[in-house]
């Protein structure tokens, strides 16, 4: 692996803001305290982080590559068992309804990897990628720009840079995805109505065009047509999609089908993606790369990768297996044993779960029940057991919506946005200055509260 071999296996992250001078910290701090600012998202939380996380430019672009390598080695393993979105929504049992999958997709790096935001932990500054997040809806908190900005302004000496921005990444890969040579090639940048995701929990379609206005911008300044309109008012189909006179080329599609309310504008661009005349910019068939299985099947196919894949595997992906319908029954009674013997060094998952839910810590559950619910949630659905990792943690201060401070000792989930296998931003998550974070995962719908990163360059030779 090109990237692995370039930035060894060893690469490590760490915050820095400690390394950094007393009095500009300080100066940072007051500004932030008194700015009249909230980051932008759908579910803010009561807290606010009041600086960024900092980390060498160098090892962050390290961090990247290692993050890249990861996600062509999923890719790999599903490979190894699919040659189209079909095949592969067959082999992980998956049963979700995912609408706008398209069964012949062929499973294609350039295309299914176009969009990712896996999540690290870092365990003694050592990167390790717990979940994979592949697919369209990732990003969620298009305030994270606006937030390095301010804390770049509000950091006097002027040496913090921001990461690459993942606006301007996203929109350059939107950009890429456009037909060659189509002349008056549209992009449908919409809005939608949910059950549930980003749009049900802003108040109304006008809510959901503002937070979407960034993605909109971007696009424009990126050389795109774009066209903003709500899905109900598309029309066409197999023969194409139109939004007004406009023919729609590329949705940019930052949903996936499941939350989708309005079944007759799902089935007028089904109709359009099944037949070609239509491109998502994100195809459904990256929402089956996100399932937890897929870190199962990498270490099941130790053997098969090669020696650099393999050690960046070791070195990067807890080890993770899984329990479900119709596994073989020697492999089932292998992964049973094993968790029974390791209950305390172990979490489980639903392969395809989202906030957290089913998420249990083997030592937080009486050795009596472990196997009893490890049974039983499997008869139903894929299950993961992942090693138990302890996070490192940093100092951080926060201030709530009342204006109250807090600095607590807390961990972090570090998830870099990837952009064409190339990363550009990041997206933090903390649990607040209150919580119990001893084991449960970091989400924002349960408190947790979102930060960024600044880089500092020249750090390391």
């Amino acid at each position: 692996m090109e990237a692995h071999a370039q930035y060894g296996s060893g690469a490590t992250l760490h915050d820095l803001w400690h390394r950094l001078p007393g009095g500009a910290r300080s100066e940072l701090l007051r500004r932030s305290a008194e700015a009249d600012w909230w980051i932008l998202d759908a579910l803010p939380s009561h807290w606010e982080a009041l600086r960024p996380l900092v980390f060498s430019e160098a090892a962050y672009h390290r961090f990247g590559a290692l993050a890249a390598g990861v996600l062509r080695c999923a890719l790999l393993a599903c490979r190894r068992r699919a040659g189209t979105a079909g095949e592969l929504y067959r082999a992980l049992h998956d049963h979700r309804d995912l609408r706008l999958l398209d069964p012949a997709q062929r499973l294609s790096a350039a295309v299914l990897l176009r969009m990712a935001r896996p999540d690290a932990l870092l365990v003694g500054g050592t990167p390790w990628f717990v979940e994979l997040n592949i697919g369209p809806n990732i990003y969620g908190v298009p305030g994270l720009e606006q937030r390095s900005a301010a804390f770049v302004r509000g950091w006097r000496d002027g040496v913090l840079a921001e990461p690459p921005s993942t606006l301007r990444a996203r929109a350059s890969c939107l950009a890429g995805a456009v037909p060659a040579g189509s002349r008056g090639s549209r992009t449908l940048v919409p809005t939608w109505r949910a059950t549930s995701g980003i749009a049900a929990k802003l108040d109304g379609t006008g809510a959901l065009r503002r937070y979407l206005g960034p993605a909109a911008a971007a696009a424009r300044a990126a050389g795109l047509d774009v066209s903003v309109a709500d899905l109900s008012e598309v029309r066409g189909g197999a023969g194409g999609l139109w939004v007004g006179d406009d023919r729609i080329d590329v949705v940019f599609n930052q949903f996936a089908s499941p939350v989708l309310a309005d079944g007759g504008s799902v089935g007028v661009l089904r109709a359009a993606v099944l037949a070609g005349s239509v491109q998502l910019f994100v195809p459904e068939a990256s929402c089956l790369l996100s399932a937890k299985q897929v870190l199962a099947w990498m270490h099941e196919d130790l053997d098969l990768y090669e020696p650099a894949d393999r050690e960046l595997i070791l070195a990067h992906v807890p080890w993770t297996a899984w329990l479900g319908p119709e596994q073989p029954p020697e492999l089932r009674r292998s992964v049973l044993a094993r968790a029974v013997r390791e209950r305390a060094g172990l979490v489980v998952k639903p392969s395809c779960g989202r906030g957290g839910a089913g998420f249990a810590a083997g030592h937080q559950v009486p050795a009596r029940d472990w196997l009893d619910l490890l049974t039983q949630r499997s008869r139903e659905r894929t299950l993961v057991l992942q090693r138990r990792l302890v996070p490192d943690r940093t100092r951080m201060h926060f201030r709530s919506r009342d204006g109250a401070r807090k600095v607590a000792l807390v961990p972090f989930v570090l998830s870099p946005f990837l952009l064409d296998s190339r990363i550009a931003g990041a997206y933090v998550r903390h649990p607040g200055p209150e919580a119990d974070a001893a084991d449960a995962p970091v989400n924002t719908a349960a408190g947790g509260v979102s930060n960024t990163v600044l880089l500092l360059p020249d750090t390391e030779p």
